[in-house]
């Protein structure tokens, strides 16, 4: 009973994702639909504001898009070509969605800056038909990604982004408003800076972690100095050097070391012990140890000792 038990759970657990993955499509063709409605809109009511909410859109939808396309990617098994498997795409696509977000937010900043010192003519009531369009579309998009976003960071970041994108859709609410009952056509302009400034502080916070797993940085909240000092608590450790620590991707994390143990220590019960620590503190379920004792000293010094050992006896 318990074996299919076991078998309707996972069975339940797939079909979730699938459903998950399913809404995670419809939200990229919504917000692609939406990208076309905002920036044909805009262009014909002559709001850079609302064309800076669309070519957003347009950012949520490939962001969407490439974080399904890489989740399907990061299944694929590991090759020997690819010993760590795919996972890190998602993580490269990311960065990739970033860079462009970047960009366009820095184009847009330009147009509007233009737009301050000889503000266009703006249809206000289309504007805010349009962000209002766009202020449903958000929310939507959000609840579509949300059984997803509770399982994969990747695409919780794209959940946070369309909460984030329905407050902007707000803001040029509020500018077709202003614009529509004051005639204060200056708002689009000014509303156009202040979305593009949100986007970019919204990276800022985001682009980070991914950085730091691209560049095999120490993950956040695990200190070298933390994991050297759990391990030479380890009976049988005198030192560890030669301490790296990166993820593999944002599940996985790798850790490789040196570990000082004492001569008259058991080998392989301190191997054990230390991986032992390692996964149960800190989570790193991959770890390399190699171990030395204060007579063997380090091998990787001997190493660099003697670079061109091999080389004679070769030519030999």
């Amino acid at each position: 009973m318990g074996h299919s038990h076991g078998h309707r759970h996972g069975d339940s657990h797939a079909h979730g994702a699938d459903l998950g993955e399913r809404g995670l499509l419809w939200a990229v063709v919504i917000n692609l639909a939406l990208t076309v409605a905002q920036i044909a809109g805009g262009s014909i009511a002559g709001s850079v504001a609302l064309v800076a909410d669309g070519v957003h859109n347009l950012s949520d939808a490939m962001a969407l898009f490439l974080a399904f396309g890489a989740r399907r990617l990061a299944r694929r098994s590991a090759t020997p070509q690819m010993s760590f498997g795919w996972g890190r795409a998602e993580i490269l696509a990311a960065f990739v969605n970033y860079i462009a977000l970047i960009a366009v937010s820095l184009w847009l900043m330009v147009e509007a800056v233009g737009r301050l010192f000889d503000p266009p003519q703006v249809q206000g009531g289309l504007v805010m038909a349009l962000a209002g369009l766009a202020l449903v579309v958000d929310l939507g998009t959000a609840w579509l990604t949300m059984r997803l976003a509770k399982e994969s960071v990747n695409i919780r970041a794209a959940f946070l982004h369309n909460l984030a994108d329905a407050g902007v859709s707000v803001a040029v609410l509020i500018g077709g408003a202003l614009i529509w009952a004051f005639g204060w056509q200056i708002a689009d302009p000014v509303l156009t800076i202040l979305i593009s400034v949100v986007i970019l502080w919204h990276i800022r916070g985001d682009i980070v972690p991914i950085l730091r797993m691209l560049m095999l940085g120490a993950p956040a909240g695990v200190g070298l100095e933390a994991i050297r000092g759990e391990l030479t608590s380890v009976p049988g450790v005198l030192d560890v050097h030669h301490l790296h620590v990166w993820q593999i991707d944002e599940r996985r994390l790798s850790a490789e070391m040196h570990v000082v143990m004492a001569e008259d220590a058991d080998l392989f019960a301190v191997r054990d012990a230390v991986k032992a620590r390692l996964a149960e503190r800190f989570g790193i379920r991959h770890s390399t140890v190699e171990v030395e004792t204060p007579s063997s000293g380090c091998a990787d010094d001997t190493a660099q000792a003697h670079p061109h050992d091999h080389g004679p006896a070769h030519r030999h």
